[in-house]
């Protein structure tokens, strides 16, 4: 099931990425855009994208496409694409290697299928629901750590005043009791290395859905855990997310709720 899905989503985002790769090399700061304060827009993303929605409409006409950069192009089909072609901007124009690009399948409003790729690492994450988690076609899983005093968490500020305090607060408890806390500035590479057991958590107070969608299947599929900030079952309606190894989950539930963050 989804194998064209997934051998298209390959093709594409590696062409992306080829792409992306070329524009990281050459990159002069300057060229880029402020939608608003700390959200930077490139003609990078939307190239990158561009190559992305010319292949995927192609091959699936009829599926709806919901895009960072473009928004929602609805078909009123039952499937819908989520793209995000180029997360880690911010990374991307200070020279960064630390960028991605993510595509992700929706049906109704589960997601099916995830693809993450990092151009300058050449990793391709994948992942289809049921099937198991997968970087460069090697079957992963998250970490065994059980403690928090030897976790290595990462976080992401979100956007708005609010996110950021919160996330700060985390980052000063965290940063004191785990091996490490850090915010490596792309949501999509982040929830990646949970996934394949290279840290254990990602803690993000408000995001969007194109942000989160593929990595929160990559969690899942490769034995973790996803909730909101109040540990409900995270779906594509909620904002925050704790996306763990799920041996520490319910000891960054209990921080949150002591810190008053939830």
């Amino acid at each position: 099931m989804y194998k064209k899905e997934l051998k298209i989503a390959k093709q594409v985002s590696k062409e992306a990425g080829k792409f992306l790769k070329k524009e990281f090399n050459n990159w002069q700061r300057g060229n880029e855009k402020y939608k608003k304060h700390h959200e930077i827009v490139t003609w990078c993303d939307k190239k990158a994208e561009g190559i992305i929605l010319k292949e995927l409409k192609k091959n699936f006409p009829k599926y709806n496409i919901l895009s960072e950069e473009s928004g929602i192009k609805n078909n009123k089909n039952n499937y819908t694409w989520v793209i995000d072609p180029l997360d880690g901007t911010t990374n991307f124009i200070t020279h960064n290697p630390l960028f991605s690009v993510s595509i992700s399948l929706m049906y109704k409003k589960e997601i099916v299928l995830g693809l993450i790729y990092i151009p300058m690492l050449n990793e391709l994450y994948h992942a289809i629901k049921n099937k198991g988690a997968y970087k460069n076609n090697k079957k992963i899983t998250v970490s065994s750590i059980k403690e928090i005093k030897n976790s290595f968490t990462t976080y992401c500020h979100g956007k708005g005043l609010v996110n950021t305090k919160k996330s700060y607060k985390l980052y000063e408890f965290l940063h004191n009791k785990a091996t490490d806390c850090r915010h490596l500035g792309s949501t999509t590479i982040e929830l990646a290395m949970v996934a394949a057991g290279h840290t254990d958590t990602l803690l993000v107070p408000s995001a969007s859905l194109w942000d989160v969608a593929t990595g929160t299947l990559l969690v899942k599929e490769a034995g973790g855990k996803i909730t909101s900030w109040k540990n409900k079952e995270w779906d594509i309606n909620t904002k925050s997310l704790v996306a763990s190894n799920n041996k520490i989950h319910t000891k960054l539930i209990q921080i949150i709720k002591r810190l008053g963050l939830d």
